[in-house]
């Protein structure tokens, strides 16, 4: 239950692109805005719910489709002075701007959508430490971090002694939306379709960062082929064609016994939504320290099998074990081998996690809320 209290305003900020476009499909951060904005205006303490955009203007209004009703939309040049609390989360601010915030009484939040710990290390070693890597001008101009449970653990710490503030875990919501901003196929077509003698598996994991690579997944279903051929059609290995002169990925892929036999291709990067629609029958995948992912979500509700190693979803889809692509090869075969006959089971249990991720969800609602409540100025910079 949201219990009732004097009424707030609250700022999310959101990043519109250099072509004044959203993007909303590039990556999960802006959906999770979006999410976000929901909890809030869903809330009958919340006043007034801003989105706040980095000074680029957008070439068309937020989709209806969305559900979002009219929106607040302000630039961060125009920050709106009723706040009593900000957001990051989208897009950054000017730290100027933050400091103003901050000794006004207003309250700044960091909510960490990804993982800047693992990011910025891979930066440091291997890529473009300018372009990828957290900066941290901004470390003594927030009061209080937010983060969901797959980054707890390499990543709280990490924020705890630079910005030296309060981390509280928060948890992942999400609703199907942005289905909606599909194809008219993806509109009526997505959903698992049984009674098929073999399935056409996709690995969606994207290969920008080491918790999330087509590594293992390839290997599942490489043994899963080896147990049983005649039960796998083709594996799509998506978001991989760029390594197709990778001597490494060429020749990982090519040890593959599927791969020799024709039932394994390396594909470009697609819409999870679409690419389910038309190509896919059961979706096998793997991290490394980043256990909650809405490709999971967008997975689960068409009911299609998710063959994952997630310990935050393990009462869902078809667990197997961390690092361990023997073990999912046995459990996609024993997922092809029963997903039919418990549909039915399947969908209901499908249905209870999505009913814990609504965003609008009174308990959802009431948690960030308490966070939000709570949120005290941080000292330790004064």
């Amino acid at each position: 239950m949201v219990s009732q209290r004097k009424k707030y305003c609250i700022g999310i900020t959101i990043e519109v692109k250099a072509d004044g476009t959203f993007s909303f499909f590039n990556n999960g951060l802006r959906q999770n805005v979006i999410f976000l904005y929901k909890l809030f205006a869903a809330s009958p303490n919340c006043e007034k719910v801003y989105l706040i955009h980095n000074n680029t203007p957008a070439k068309e209004p937020f989709p209806s489709e969305l559900g979002l009703g009219e929106v607040l939309f302000v630039s961060a040049a125009e920050m709106p002075e009723d706040l009593d609390y900000l957001i990051v989360l989208g897009a950054g601010i000017e730290i100027k701007t933050l400091k103003r915030m901050r000794s006004e009484g207003k309250k700044i939040i960091f909510y960490k959508g990804g993982n800047g710990a693992i990011i910025s290390i891979e930066a440091t070693i291997s890529k473009d430490v300018d372009k990828d890597a957290e900066k941290y001008g901004n470390y003594d101009c927030c009061d209080s971090i937010w983060m969901t449970p797959q980054h707890i653990h390499t990543y709280k710490g990490w924020c705890e002694t630079i910005y030296r503030c309060p981390v509280h875990e928060v948890p992942q919501v999400w609703d199907p939306s942005f289905k909606l901003l599909q194809s008219e196929k993806v509109r009526t077509d997505y959903g698992y379709q049984p009674g098929k003698k073999d399935w056409r598996i996709s690995i969606f994991d994207p290969n920008v960062t080491v918790m999330k690579t087509s590594h293992l997944p390839t290997m599942v279903c490489e043994y899963a082929f080896r147990l049983a051929p005649d039960k796998i059609k083709t594996v799509y290995i998506t978001n991989s064609l760029q390594f197709q002169t990778n001597t490494h990925f060429v020749s990982f892929v090519s040890a593959m016994t599927a791969y020799k036999a024709g039932k394994m291709t390396v594909e470009a990067r697609f819409h999870a939504w679409e690419f389910l629609t038309t190509h896919t029958d059961a979706v096998v995948t793997h991290h490394w320290e980043n256990g909650l992912n809405y490709l999971y979500y967008e997975v689960l509700y068409g009911n299609y099998p998710l063959i994952h190693n997630s310990e935050f979803i393990k009462d869902y889809g078809y667990y197997y074990k961390d690092f361990d692509p023997e073990d999912g090869g046995r459990v996609l075969i024993e997922a092809f081998d029963k997903h039919d006959a418990n549909l039915k089971q399947y969908a209901a249990k499908n249905a209870e996690l999505f009913a814990r991720l609504d965003p609008t969800s009174p308990e959802n609602i009431a948690l960030h809320e308490k966070l939000l409540f709570e949120t005290k100025r941080n000292l330790a910079f004064d």
